[in-house]
């Protein structure tokens, strides 16, 4: 009998007193035990061959007449276009090569799988180990056809197309396909632009000519050639007096930048861009091009252009700065060259403006990486101040810090539009492939812009080659080798817990959280990652009582007495915490008399510290930030008998900026070592790992963009903000 409850729902009554089961098998004591019989192995499906459906069928392709040859260059001309863009891509849709038939792999889609299982079954399977589908290359056309933009075709498969194109079963094809083998075309519109840019006008035999034609010789794709005209620079420079020897590729730098009034000089840090420059102005007042000139550099390097001017001219100068009674009374002054930094620019852009437009005048934005952002205030004064002037010069060794969008307001403030246009939206949309996301985070809709790779990458070098200079030290001076080795060091006991505990709860709630939430949060989840690199580089900057071990320090330690071994060495090395620097400089003050260089110190401290370092023989170690000495700094010793060859990392961040700029503080005019050593401490199975790969990725993009990948360092990642859910948890 069953019993109802107060909601007069039947129940049954439990049974009273123990139960006895009336069914089942008891087994004897003598029996014997039941041994599961496992069940039959699954045989893997057997291999698919991937067979041309011509083959199939027996089809006697070998007398089909050959494509003509305007078609099939057509044809070529366009793989090799998407060839070309996919070298600048992460590589979402790739097509590989491998065992003579393609790899193809994209992000899933229906309706691109639905394509693909509508090719002929012989000529296409899906590989499940890989993940991935295997083609038969006689279709590459038509999954071009299907991936649309934004292909990767990696080298290997690039070639085995090339050489299929030129075979008989192809021409075979092309009776009924000629349609498709003319590949999207339409796609490509925007590679053929036309060539209205000004080119670089050069003097017949002269050193700028050279340029030119190297440039030419460095880029894959054949540039037009440049406009030849008779110079009077050449012998203008032949008779100026230089303080300081100039190097060839200086006299070519100066007589590029007298030419061109709108000029971006992008030489490769330690090439001496300021000298260049300074000797540049000194013999455009000479023969009366200019009448003022307005330099406008990092605060930090104020100092560096004042020792310069006064080298290249006689020229009085006045340094803008200070309070605003002091630079009132500055901006009366008489001279004819002002310097200032890049917020003195900003706070007196109206009055600036004004005293350029009284006469011919240059202007020149040093570190021009430093108006990359088209938003900031700093850059709506520079483009301001920029229309009282006639002349026009950038200079910067990382025109692209981390991506190809750090160009355009750059160019735009140097030449006004001409080289990459007035509109923001274009440029982006003609040089960057962009993944855009939409989260619904309440009833906001959150717009997310992630940078996947670049678009038309031949015709953004093309355009940055045309418009400007920049010249590699492995070309023009005769610079030490740099080796770079990585001392993975595995985290002890406590400090290993610690990482472990913060990793784990902040994966935790990362998995648990939707898209969404991970954009709503970006900001708070950087934090936390931050604080895992600051417990792999030293615990105590999160637990200032923490008494536990320190591997990074154990390690570092015994780097450094290895180095001081030899007397004549001299050590640089970097962390991005400034109290990080600070316990590193009380740590080794006593032992290797170590000096301090940070962002909080005044201007005339951190030149105590530079000073020291070069020419005090018992000042050994430099510990700096790299935000606060990655520009304009000379760090090496000047007695010639002591030798700064040894850079060491601490911890490192994701501006690859930062990491280029600060090593050419040594690997610069006057390194006389035989070699020069990059040593990073990597904290094993943390996110060091992560940001190391992430900042050589980096690299790696900028420098094929702007040095036609000829000296890579090493998919071209976002910087913090723009990390997807999957993007964190594979770091952590």
């Amino acid at each position: 009998m069953g019993y109802r409850n107060n909601k007069n729902q039947f129940r049954p009554r439990p049974p009273k007193g123990p139960v006895k089961l009336a069914f089942g098998l008891v087994a004897s004591k003598d029996a014997l035990p039941i041994v599961p019989v496992p069940p039959a192995p699954i045989e893997p499906l057997p291999r698919q061959d991937i067979v041309g459906t011509l083959v199939l069928k027996k089809v006697d392709f070998s007398r089909s007449p050959a494509i003509p040859a305007v078609y099939l260059d057509r044809i070529l001309k366009n793989v090799n276009k998407v060839y070309q863009e996919g070298r600048f891509l992460s590589g979402r849709s790739l097509m590989d090569y491998e065992n003579e038939e393609l790899n193809v792999s994209f992000s899933y889609d229906q309706m691109s799988v639905d394509r693909v299982k509508g090719l002929d079954r012989n000529e296409r399977a899906w590989d499940p180990d890989k993940k991935l589908w295997r083609v038969f290359i006689g279709c590459f056309d038509e999954i071009l056809d299907i991936l649309g933009k934004g292909t990767k075709i990696t080298e290997a498969a690039f070639h085995a197309i090339n050489e299929f194109c030129k075979t008989k079963y192809y021409a075979h094809l092309a009776r009924s396909r000629m349609g498709k083998l003319i590949v999207r075309e339409s796609w490509y519109e925007e590679l053929d632009m036309e060539n209205d840019l000004p080119q670089i006008e050069a003097s017949v035999g002269s050193s700028a000519e050279k340029i030119s034609a190297r440039q030419n010789n460095n880029s894959e794709k054949t540039l037009e050639p440049v406009a030849v005209k008779p110079s009077k620079f050449a012998d203008l420079i032949s008779g100026f007096t230089f303080k300081r020897k100039p190097y060839q590729h200086q006299i070519e730098g100066i007589e590029y930048l007298l030419i061109n009034p709108e000029a971006a000089l992008l030489d490769e840090m330690g090439c001496g861009k300021s000298f260049q420059i300074a000797c540049t102005l000194a013999l455009l007042f000479q023969t009366k091009e200019i009448e003022r000139a307005l330099v406008v550099a990092p605060m930090s390097l104020i100092k560096t252009w004042q020792e310069e001017l006064k080298l290249a001219t006689e020229i009085p100068y006045t340094v803008i700065g200070g309070t605003t009674a002091q630079r009132v009374k500055q901006l009366k002054s008489e001279s004819r060259i002002f310097v200032t930094h890049y917020e003195g620019l900003r706070l007196e852009e109206e009055q600036l403006s004004q005293w350029l437009s009284l006469g011919k005048a240059a202007l020149v934005f040093d570190e021009s990486q430093r108006i990359k952002n088209l938003e900031a205030k700093t850059t709506k004064a520079a483009l301001k101040v920029r229309n009282s002037v006639n002349r026009c010069i950038i200079a910067t060794g990382t025109p692209i810090a981390n991506r190809p969008l750090d160009l355009f307001a750059q160019y735009l403030v140097m030449d006004k539009g001409k080289t990459f246009g007035i509109r923001y939206p274009a440029f982006k949309n003609t040089f960057c492939e962009i993944d855009i996301q939409k989260f619904q985070v309440g009833r906001r809709t959150i717009r997310v812009e992630k940078f996947i790779g670049v678009r038309n990458g031949e015709e953004l070098r093309t355009r940055i080659q045309k418009t400007s200079l920049r010249r590699l030290k492995s070309e023009v001076l005769d610079l030490p080798p740099v080796i770079y080795k990585d001392f993975v060091v595995e985290l002890k006991t406590e400090q290993r817990s610690m990482y472990m505990q913060m990793r784990d709860n902040l994966k935790v709630e990362i998995q648990s959280m939707s898209k969404e939430q991970v954009v709503s949060e970006a900001a708070n989840i950087m934090v936390r990652l931050l604080r895992l690199s600051q417990i792999s580089s030293n615990p105590c900057l999160i637990h200032s009582e923490y008494e536990g071990s320190n591997a990074k320090l154990s390690e570092l330690d015994d780097i450094l007495d290895d180095v001081f071994a030899d007397d004549t060495k001299k050590v640089i090395l970097w962390s991005h915490y400034v109290q990080n620097v600070h316990r590193l400089v009380e740590r080794y003050q006593e032992k290797f008399k170590s000096v301090c260089h940070t962002g909080e110190m005044s201007v005339e401290e951190r030149q105590i510290s530079v000073k020291a370092f070069q020419d005090d023989p018992e000042t050994k170690l430099f510990i700096a930030t790299p935000q606060s000495a990655k520009e304009g700094l000379t760090l090496l010793p000047r007695d010639g008998k002591m030798k700064a060859d040894t850079m060491i990392y601490m911890d490192l961040s994701f501006d690859s900026g930062s990491y280029v700029q600060s090593q050419a503080r040594f690997h610069r005019i006057g390194q006389t070592a035989e070699r020069c050593l990059v040593l990073h401490l990597v904290g094993e199975a943390t996110v060091d790992e992560y940001i190391r790969r992430t900042v050589i990725e980096k690299i790696k993009t900028a420098t094929e963009l702007l040095d036609d990948g000829l000296t890579s360092n090493a998919s071209f990642l976002q910087t913090g903000s723009g990390f997807s859910r999957e993007d964190l948890l594979k770091m952590l």
